[in-house]
């Protein structure tokens, strides 16, 4: 039979476990939430700045800062006034 302190460490180790899986799921959820149509143009520093975004600002589905300018077309450009 496993010491008390023994059965702790698993728990608490268990308990980690499902907190880091359901962060991972929420970040998730939140960035294909705010990268919508977008066809992977961005960087690896620019998802991770989305996702952290995405956590610490619970409008940021609604406030997207970041936007992929390089697959709109030269008209859809000039439609936006750029």
């Amino acid at each position: 039979m496993l010491k008390k302190s023994a059965k702790i460490a698993i728990i608490a180790g268990v308990a980690a476990a499902v907190i880091v899986s359901a962060l991972a799921v929420v970040v998730h959820i939140r960035q294909t939430a705010i990268e919508g149509t977008e066809k992977g143009q961005e960087s690896t520093s620019q998802k991770i700045n989305e996702a952290v975004n995405a956590l610490t600002n619970p409008n940021a589905t609604q406030n997207k800062t970041t936007y992929s300018e390089a697959g709109e077309s030269a008209a859809q450009r000039a439609k936006e006034g750029k």
